[in-house]
């Protein structure tokens, strides 16, 4: 039964990393036709960080980190109210590794934004976006020990 449990929750987790850490698509491009060129200020904006793969990775990397133990304690917490039901438990956790795979999606986006606007080959964004995948997967691992422990009575 505990074999089929985690077989049961690696599947899914490897389900949501590929589905979640996939591409989106959609067109984030801002319209700034609409501001006016007569206006002008004194103030020069600060000079912008040039986005790499690596500042993206950083970034994503950054946030799936501060997001991880929040997350394994709001598990831990609804856990506590679904003691001894392995289906609602999964359901808490499964809705928690979700919470990181929408910061993963994000960060392969703007990763698959980069490569677009740089004109780079694939496999350049996918070994990048392999690695922001392999966070996610290490960060969402954490989830899912909390889960197995609560799971198994531990």
């Amino acid at each position: 039964m505990k074999k089929k449990i985690v077989t049961l929750l690696i599947a899914g987790t490897l389900a949501l990393s590929i589905t979640a850490c996939g591409g989106s698509g959609e067109d984030t491009s801002s319209a700034d036709s609409t501001e006016s060129t007569e206006e002008t200020t004194e103030e020069t904006p600060a000079p912008e960080e040039e986005v790499t793969y690596q500042t993206i990775l950083d970034d994503y990397t950054k946030q799936l980190q501060d997001a991880t133990p929040g997350l394994v304690e709001e598990y831990n917490t609804e856990a506590a109210a679904a003691a001894g039901d392995i289906n609602k438990l999964a359901e808490i956790s499964n809705s928690k590794v979700e919470e990181l795979a929408v910061i993963c999606n994000n960060g392969v986006s703007e990763m698959a934004e980069l490569m677009t606007t740089n004109g780079d080959e694939y496999s350049t964004y996918e070994e990048w976006a392999g690695k922001l995948q392999d966070v996610y997967m290490t960060q969402s691992q954490q989830i899912t020990d909390a889960y197995m422990n609560s799971a198994t009575g531990q």
